[in-house]
């Protein structure tokens, strides 16, 4: 079987990121592939897990508690200053 490399490259980048094996996520994508629904937990699953790796790093993540309406609305960052 060839794969094109732009691909193979793609997914080994992405078992690099996710810090799992090539052979996992090309399992992944022939499951989502070809069983209908079958993927589609795991992939939200290492979606998700990716997303709170990523806010783990994040220096700006600390809850601020709830706000209402025009706090969260009329914050510095989403006026762009």
């Amino acid at each position: 079987m060839e794969i094109p490399d732009d691909l193979f490259k793609k997914a080994k980048l992405r078992a690099v990121e996710e810090g799992v094996a090539l052979k996992d996520v090309v399992t992944r994508a022939l499951v989502r592939e070809l069983t209908p629904g079958g993927g589609s937990a795991a992939l939200r699953k290492a979606r998700a897990g990716r997303l709170f790796k990523e806010l783990d790093k994040a220096g700006n993540a600390r809850p601020v508690g709830r706000l209402n309406r025009k706090e969260l609305y009329d914050r510095p960052v989403l006026r762009g200053h």
